[in-house]
């Protein structure tokens, strides 16, 4: 569980050999991801890697409560078209 989503997520550990990339020791890379289980989103992904230092994406504030049926709504000034003709469109240089 991850804020109160079900999660699941896998750990990834890539290590670059010494003098793979010139350098001395070996580079040790650790990355993980979470998804919501039912929702097919990412809601975390942490990253350590000693060459760029750490990252931390999270998904905030999720809300699952329905949204607002008026998003879905064709504005008032809109006007729907019902056209059955053929549609093209042309593309030229300016």
């Amino acid at each position: 569980m991850i804020d109160g989503v079900e999660a699941a997520g896998w750990r990834t550990t890539i290590t670059t050999p010494v003098g793979a990339m010139g350098n001395d020791k070996p580079i040790t890379r650790v990355c993980e991801t979470w998804n919501a289980t039912e929702l097919q989103v990412l809601v975390l992904s942490k990253c350590s890697d000693p060459r760029s230092g750490h990252s931390t994406m999270r998904l905030k504030n999720l809300d699952r409560a329905e949204p607002d049926a008026g998003l879905f709504q064709v504005p008032p000034d809109y006007t729907i078209m019902d056209d059955k003709d053929r549609f093209t469109m042309n593309f030229s240089e300016p």
